[in-house]
C-alpha cells in the first residue's frame, strides 16, 4: 500500500497537468465569450472607446508599411470603414453610450468622406470615385459604413452625400455587364460586389427608399459561389470567369455584407465557412482555401498557417453571430483572443497584435447583428 500511495502522489501532479493544459487556455480565452455573444456593454464599450479614440486621432496611410502605397491606402480606408461600422453597431445596441462614442463616429465619417482617404482609388482610376461614373466598387465598403451610421443618425448632415453615393453606385452596377463593377481597372472582386449589395440595402433601411434592382445583384453573387466548396470566388476575369480560387477571407466578408441584403445568401456563405472550419481543443479557425487547394497568404488573407487564415477566421465571427451560431462564435473568439492578445487599459481595451486596424475589424465583427442585420 505504501508503494501504491507513493505512485499516486507522484502521478497526481502529472494528471493535473494533463487535465489543465488543454482546458486552462480554452477557459481563459473564452471567459468573455458569453458577454460578447449577448452584446454586454462591459466588453463592447471598452473596445469601442479605443476605436473611437483612433478615429478621432485619425489613422492615415503612414500608419501602415506594407510596401505598397495602394495597400497602405486600403488599410487606412478599411480602418475607418470598420471603425464606423463597429461603433454604429455598438450604438444601436447601447444608445446610452452616444455621449462618449458619437464624436468618434462622426470623425470616422468625416475621414471617409475626405478625398485623401480615397487617394489609393483615385491613383488607380485617375479620378475620385465619388465623382466617377464607373468602377470604384470598393466604395461599397464606404456605403456599408455610412448606412450603419445613418441608422444611428437618420438626420445626419452628411445624409445627402450618402444618398448621392448610393444613387451613383446603383447606376454603375446596373450599367456594368453582368453586374460586375470593377474595383480597379481590369480587377473585379465578388466580395466587393457583396459590399455594394449590403450598402444599398442599408440605405433602403435607413431612408425607406426602395431598391428593387438588388434582386439581380444577389442572383449574380449566387453564381459566384463555388458549388464544391461553398466559398465565394475571390476575383473574376473581365468576362466573368473565376480568376482566383474560392477563398475563406472573401467569403467571410461576403457573408457579413449580404446579411444586410439577403439573409438566405448570407447563410449559404456562412455554411461554406463552417464547412472549412477547424477546431482543436475548443479553438476554432477557418481555412483560406478549399480542401485539396493550397495557397500563400496575401494582403487579403493575412498569414496562412496550416491552411487557416487570420482574415477568414476573424471575418467569420460576424456571420456566426448574425446566424446565431454561439458554439462557432465562441471557438473563433477564443482564437482571436489567443493571438490578438487583448489588453485592458483603464476604461479602454485593445487587441495588442492588431493595432488600430485589428481593433476596428474585431469591433465590427464581434458586434455584428443581430439588430443591425434585421
Amino acid at each position: 500500500m505504501g508503494a501504491w500511495r507513493s505512485a499516486v502522489r507522484m502521478l497526481a501532479p502529472i494528471a493535473a497537468l494533463l487535465i489543465t493544459v488543454p482546458t486552462a487556455p480554452r477557459w481563459w480565452c473564452g471567459r468573455e465569450a458569453a458577454s460578447w455573444w449577448v452584446g454586454e456593454a462591459s466588453v463592447q464599450l471598452p473596445l469601442a472607446r479605443q476605436v473611437a479614440s483612433d478615429l478621432r486621432r485619425g489613422v492615415g496611410d503612414d500608419a501602415f508599411h506594407t510596401g505598397s502605397a495602394r495597400f497602405d491606402g486600403e488599410w487606412s480606408f478599411g480602418s475607418a470603414v470598420m471603425g464606423v461600422a463597429g461603433l454604429s453597431q455598438v450604438l444601436l445596441a447601447h444608445p446610452e453610450a452616444a455621449g462618449e462614442l458619437r464624436g468618434g463616429l462622426e470623425a470616422g465619417v468625416s475621414r471617409l468622406l475626405a478625398p485623401d482617404t480615397r487617394a489609393f482609388g483615385t491613383a488607380a482610376w485617375g479620378e475620385d470615385g465619388l465623382v466617377a461614373e464607373g468602377g470604384h466598387a470598393y466604395l461599397g465598403y464606404l456605403g456599408v459604413a455610412l448606412g450603419l451610421a445613418r441608422l444611428v443618425e437618420p438626420d445626419a448632415a452628411w445624409g445627402p452625400a450618402h444618398d448621392a453615393l448610393i444613387a451613383s453606385l446603383t447606376a454603375r452596377m446596373e450599367a456594368a455587364e453582368g453586374h460586375r463593377l470593377e474595383t480597379y481597372p481590369g480587377e473585379t472582386y465578388p466580395p466587393d460586389l457583396a459590399s455594394l449589395a449590403g450598402a444599398v440595402a442599408l440605405h433602403g433601411r435607413a431612408t425607406g427608399a426602395p431598391h428593387p434592382e438588388q434582386r439581380g445583384w444577389i442572383a449574380a453573387l449566387d453564381g459566384w459561389i463555388d458549388p464544391r466548396s461553398g466559398l465565394l470566388v475571390q476575383s473574376l476575369a473581365r468576362g466573368g470567369a473565376p480568376l482566383d480560387a474560392p477563398r475563406g477571407s472573401g467569403t467571410g466578408l461576403g457573408a457579413w455584407f449580404t446579411s444586410f441584403a439577403d439573409r438566405p445568401l448570407s447563410e449559404r456563405l456562412y455554411r461554406g465557412l463552417v464547412a472549412h472550419r477547424r477546431s482543436v481543443l475548443g479553438f476554432g479557425a477557418v481555412r483560406e482555401y478549399p480542401l485539396g487547394t493550397s495557397g500563400w497568404g496575401d494582403i487579403d488573407s493575412g498569414p496562412v498557417l496550416f491552411g487557416v487564415s487570420v482574415s477568414a477566421t476573424g471575418f467569420a465571427l460576424s456571420s456566426a453571430r448574425v446566424h446565431r451560431d454561439q458554439a462557432v462564435y465562441t471557438e473563433l473568439l477564443r482564437t482571436a483572443t489567443l493571438f490578438g492578445m487583448p489588453l485592458r487599459r483603464g476604461a479602454r481595451s485593445t487587441f495588442v497584435t492588431g493595432g488600430p486596424l485589428g481593433d476596428a475589424i474585431l469591433l465590427a465583427m464581434l458586434s455584428a447583428g443581430p439588430g443591425a442585420a434585421r
